[in-house]
């Protein structure tokens, strides 16, 4: 019995110092952990330390409740920054940033999606375009991926005497990034359009950011 016993303790230590040795193994300098290709630290570049980030232009037609949402945006970008503990720090001077990250409201839309049978609305998306453009200010490198060049239009198969159609020209600048955001409502557990945009914006923050961070 007690040699079962001292067995069974024997077991548990030597599982014990293995364990100890994985995570010392596993241990960086800086706190985190980092083991078999899997690592604790935010998955941001640590070159990048700063981001230059000016109200959002709004191109998008707004009236009540959509006004003020250009800094909406920005204070949902700079919050998700921290949320995430990511090592950029949104800057006012872009004198001092590493990076600037333009960005426009496209559009905004309302889908309706339900109604009752007093003709009301019981369920509908807030729909919020944005397009962005995160620029590395040191080297002038684009860091958000873009869209293609827009494909020419094919010629009509009905009219065969039309000549092709010339190659589109080259895209000057930046090409944006769009972004799309949802938010849902339901007005009948007293949610409304704030409701809605609130969400809208907090997924653009999301999606925004995880463009900011390291490509797998």
């Amino acid at each position: 019995m007690n040699q079962k016993r001292f067995v069974r303790r024997a077991a548990i230590t030597v599982g014990v110092a293995a364990a100890a040795v994985f995570v010392a193994a596993g241990c960086k300098n800086d706190g985190h952990f980092s083991l078999f290709g899997y690592d604790t630290r935010p998955p941001f570049d640590s070159n990048i330390r700063s981001v230059y980030l000016p109200l959002f232009k709004v191109n998008a037609y707004h009236t009540n409740p959509y006004r003020n949402i250009d800094v909406d945006i920005n204070e949902a970008i700079a919050r998700e920054l921290n949320q995430r503990h990511s090592p950029i720090k949104v800057v006012s001077d872009p004198a001092g940033a590493d990076t600037e990250l333009i960005g426009t409201v496209a559009n905004i839309y309302k889908n309706q999606l339900n109604r009752n049978q007093f003709n009301l609305l019981r369920e509908f998306d807030v729909m919020i375009t944005v397009e962005i453009v995160w620029r590395d200010l040191r080297t002038g490198k684009v860091l958000t991926s873009s869209r293609g060049p827009v494909a020419p239009l094919p010629v009509s198969p009905f009219d065969t005497t039309l000549p092709a159609a010339p190659p589109p020209p080259p895209p000057t600048g930046a090409i944006p990034l769009t972004i799309y955001g949802f938010g849902r409502v339901l007005p009948e557990l007293g949610e409304s359009n704030t409701t809605g945009e609130q969400a809208a914006i907090n997924s653009l923050a999301r999606q925004i950011v995880n463009q900011m961070e390291k490509p797998w």
